[in-house]
């Protein structure tokens, strides 16, 4: 069955590494079914690919979908964002992938009920664990009605598994694909905090090749792996960069309304103290918040003096202070 009749490719679009580890490599994703199902497939003629290529989001393809023995239709994606929003997403995925998947003279609107495969829709997390503390969480699609809908007579849901290496620890030794990924991509944004992400990916992908993770396809594929995460992680530090900026308004209109009683206060009592320690916690959130979403040390150096018209000595103490 060809379910991509009439689908277009965008070639401009790219793919992610976790689409390049498992959507291209049958073995891999039969692994990572049997790991999330606690089931023995072997036949690898038994899976069937459904990834519809011209679904796309933030610029990335969506990441898998296939049947097994034509009775279930799994779709697996990975994020390293938290989103309340997958359940919607899969939902429309989902439809795409149904009308794909139904004979064209097989018709809905008969007296024969139409059958279709069960669906299942795994999100794989592993992103900032803050996001995420725990193992497993259940999105549902009902948490988004505008009027709470108290039947339950209608739902749809995303089962989000944290994958970090320290989570579902039982899920990253059953599917070693799953958890090599895992491996590397955390060695990424660990590196990411003390160096340019170029380099962060280089450093990762040379340790990983040392000790045998991801080895035979980061030997023969490098240029293609580094810009995949070069993508990848771009894409993530601009949404976390959008939140932060959110959160920065808001800092700055606190800011600027703490000032202003901290003054009136300061001018009542004949002292200042109120108003400086104040500014000195603000500032500290602000260079709290520019290391969350993976700022460099002079990135946020640069940032301090042009928001709060320091020297570069002045900032220097703020940002040592709090990376101590």
């Amino acid at each position: 069955m060809n379910t991509n009749v009439g689908v277009k490719v965008n070639r401009n679009v790219k793919d992610s590494l976790f689409r390049r580890i498992f959507g291209t490599d049958k073995e891999n994703a039969l692994s990572l079914y049997n790991a999330l199902n606690r089931s023995n497939y072997t036949q690898l003629e038994d899976l069937q690919y459904t990834t519809l290529e011209d679904v796309v989001y933030m610029k990335m393809k969506n990441d898998l979908s296939f049947l097994i023995c034509f009775t279930e239709l799994n779709l697996y994606e990975q994020q390293s964002t938290y989103n309340p929003n997958m359940p919607l997403r899969g939902l429309f995925y989902f439809a795409d992938l149904y009308r794909q998947l139904l004979p064209e003279n097989e018709s809905i609107y008969g007296r024969k009920l139409v059958r279709i495969p069960t669906p299942k829709y795994i999100v794989l997390y592993n992103g900032n664990e803050r996001d995420m503390p725990g193992d497993m969480i259940k999105l549902k699609l009902s948490d988004a009605f505008e009027k709470p809908e108290m039947s339950h007579e209608f739902e749809w849901t995303a089962t989000m598994m944290n994958v970090n290496i320290g989570h579902n620890k039982w899920l990253l030794e059953k599917c070693k694909s799953l958890k090599e990924y895992s491996i590397f991509t955390g060695r990424i944004r660990e590196h990411s905090r003390f160096m340019p992400m170029a380099e962060a990916i280089e450093m990762a992908m040379r340790e990983c090749i040392r000790d045998g993770v991801l080895k035979d396809l980061l030997e023969k594929n490098q240029k293609e792996v580094k810009n995949m995460c070069l993508t990848e992680f771009d894409e993530e530090k601009y949404r976390q960069i959008c939140r932060a900026e959110a959160r920065e308004e808001g800092l700055e209109e606190g800011l600027k309304e703490g000032r202003k009683e901290g003054l009136e206060e300061g001018l009542k009592e004949g002292r200042k103290e109120g108003l400086e320690e104040g500014l000195k916690e603000g500032i500290h959130a602000f260079v709290a918040l520019c290391i969350e979403v993976g700022q460099t040390k002079e990135e946020v150096l640069q940032r301090l003096q042009d928001k709060f018209s320091m020297t570069i000595q002045q900032a220097s103490v703020y940002v040592d202070q709090y990376c101590k």
